[in-house]
């Protein structure tokens, strides 16, 4: 098969475009940068610990006249002329060891092109490495090592395969150098995901997106504790940002009122989803998430072309949602299932045993959500599933600490770390603390913090998962927490103030408050049960002064901080009690799926006591994490 061909093929290299994504090993900072340059004979780019120098040909291309297809040997052979090759160096300027990759992409039109264009490279030495397919394989086979200082030497040239037949004939290939720089920094999260476990699979490319893809055995590397929540990282986009969500359910709403499927949409009303994300749940992020949030992407809360939850929604202009508008959303249907292509959806890492919501419609009628098999399933907007936010993460920003559960990630836009004798109340909503009732430990979670009072929630059931009526009998007087028929400790109100608070109290003194609880009569729109609505005019006004109720102990209410299923799974939980009523004959509850619901207050269920700590408590010991919750004192 000789002479058959009678073409050019350009390397590009007047446009070179160079991609360099980077890992910083001090502050584990990820960017990505993409670069387009000019020149004829040499230019350089600096990104962050990287020089990246080329030096073109003198003609700015290789360009190969009368090729025919060849062995991989013929064209080692066919090169010996160094003249005929493309040079460039990579050197490390930073002050942390390079871990980083360099291949050839291509960039031509033709589909066909990377069955049959080879290339060689040398890095400094007088031998060429093995010939390679021009493809994007995994990267794990092409990790190099980089010392401070040092610089790498590459040169490239290309040849036809020998199975290439007429087709491309009288055809132009183009294609580009990408160098992929990683910072080493340990255990850094692009190491663990291109150099997986044995027999794990870490990660799926999807138009230039990398997901994080696997079981949870495999994804233990992508942990970040910031603005008191755990969060795992869950993509990263070609510009380096990230895409994180929390590890948990934060609480369990409805997401939007019957029949409104949408997200928000600027025809119609904002869902009760949306204005809890960016409300009530971006208030407790650190400065509102201002110096994290990455305010240049969208959301795309867009219906799928069909109801398979593998079909990609196609980008819509009305359902593509500025995180101007929204710096907080959700997964959507091909997020979640892209979390767990490389494994099953029971076995992916983002399954949490709970039912949680999704961020685009299902059909007209339903919404997207995750199953207790962790795969995608609808529902009715009104269903009171968990919410599990979801935030971009800005490219650059830093990273310390493993990755790992027991030491994760943490951001430099963060609370600063609790000090001996802090105030418990400086503290913020989502950090831990510990107490202990009759000699047993119990582990709260930080609401929030009102008149300098710390609301907390526990995060087990009181009285080791006994269940107890909200009321002993049925009727509209019982649905509100404290009234009704009350016997013995029949009834939680009872239970609660007369044997539980009362143990605490024994044991720490002074160091609780009574408080204000809002019992607001909501239905399915959670903002009711802060306030009572009234009209002006054709404006709603939440009147705050209705609804309330002062007590020493209460429970979570619907809507609010962490008033949803804690435990590792819906087998690890039974249905609870929340505060406020459904309506005016039923209170809202939390099944064991994570779902919330309304039910008579004769129904014994289990529930979460939620107490307030005076302004005067200090912190004693601990970091405020799950685990290593504080211990507080006066």
């Amino acid at each position: 098969m000789k002479n058959i061909f009678n073409r050019q093929f350009n390397k590009f290299l007047p446009l070179y475009l160079v991609m360099v994504s980077l890992i910083v090993l001090i502050g584990s900072s990820y960017a990505l940068l993409r670069s387009s340059q000019t020149g004829t004979h040499t230019y350089v780019m600096n990104v962050a610990n990287l020089e990246v120098t080329f030096l073109d040909s003198e003609t700015d291309t290789l360009t190969f006249t009368n090729m025919y297809p060849m062995s991989d040997e013929e064209g080692i052979a066919y090169h010996e002329d160094d003249e005929n090759e493309l040079i460039f160096t990579v050197k490390n300027t930073g002050n942390v060891k390079a871990i980083y990759n360099v291949y050839i992409e291509e960039t031509s039109t033709s589909p066909v092109m990377k069955t049959v264009i080879r290339y060689i490279d040398k890095k400094g030495t007088n031998n060429y490495s093995s010939p390679k397919l021009l493809s994007n394989d995994n990267y794990i086979d092409r990790l190099a090592e980089l010392e401070v200082g040092a610089t790498a030497t590459y040169r490239v040239k290309a040849w036809l395969a020998e199975e290439a037949t007429s087709t491309y004939m009288n055809k132009t290939f183009t294609a580009r150098i990408v160098v992929e720089a990683l910072q080493d920094m340990g255990s850094s999260l692009l190491n663990a995901i291109y150099n997986p476990k044995q027999g794990c699979q870490t990660y799926v490319e999807e138009d230039g997106i990398t997901y994080i893809s696997g079981s949870k055995e495999c994804i233990d590397f992508n942990y970040v504790w910031w603005s008191g929540k755990m969060w795992r990282i869950t993509a990263i986009y070609p510009d380096g940002a990230m895409k994180m969500v929390t590890d948990n359910m934060i609480t369990s709403i409805s997401f939007n009122e019957s029949s409104n499927v949408y997200y928000n949409k600027e025809t119609q009303a904002k869902s009760y989803m949306f204005q809890w994300l960016n409300e009530d749940f971006l208030d407790t992020l650190y400065n509102n998430g201002s110096d994290v949030i990455d305010t240049t992407k969208s959301w795309n809360a867009t219906m799928p072309a069909n109801t398979t939850i593998s079909t990609k929604p196609i980008e819509e202009d009305a359902t593509m949602i500025p995180t101007t508008i929204s710096p907080v959303g959700l997964l959507n249907s091909y997020e979640n299932y892209m979390s767990y292509k490389n494994t099953t959806a029971a076995n992916g890492y983002l399954n949490i045993v709970y039912n949680w919501w999704l961020l685009n419609p299902y059909n007209a009628s339903y919404v997207w959500c995750v199953g207790l098999g962790g795969d995608g399933s609808d529902n009715s907007p009104t269903y009171a599933y968990g919410s599990r936010p979801s935030i971009y993460l800005k490219s650059g920003i830093s990273l310390s600490g493993n990755g790992t559960k027991e030491s994760p990630y943490r951001l430099p836009y963060d609370y600063n770390e609790a000090n001996t004798d802090d105030k418990i109340y400086t503290r913020h909503s989502g950090e831990y603390v510990k107490l202990s009732n009759n000699g047993t430990e119990q582990v709260f979670r930080i609401v929030g913090v009102e008149d300098n009072k710390t609301k907390i929630v526990a995060m087990d059931y009181a009285d080791n998962n006994a269940t107890r009526k909200f009321a002993t009998s049925t009727g509209s007087a019982n649905t509100l927490w404290g009234s009704g028929t009350t016997t013995g400790t029949d009834t939680w109100y009872t239970y609660l103030n007369g044997t539980y608070y009362p143990g605490l109290v024994s044991t720490y003194g002074e160091l609780f408050d009574s408080a204000t609880y809002y019992l607001g009569t909501s239905g399915y729109n959670y903002k009711l049960s802060v306030c009572a609505n009234t009209t002006s005019g054709n404006t709603k006004v939440c009147d705050k002064t209705t609804q309330t109720g002062t007590f020493n102990i209460g429970l979570p209410r619907y809507g609010e901080m962490f008033a949803t299923q804690q435990g590792s799974g819906y087998s690890s939980s039974i249905n609870m009690w929340l505060m406020n009523r459904y309506d005016s004959s039923s209170v809202w509850s939390v099944g064991n799926s994570g779902n919330g619901s309304n039910h008579i207050p004769s129904t014994a269920y289990g529930s979460r006591p939620s107490i307030h700590l005076k302004s005067t408590v200090k912190i004693l010991s601990g970091a405020g994490t799950e685990l290593d919750p504080y211990v507080v004192g006066l």
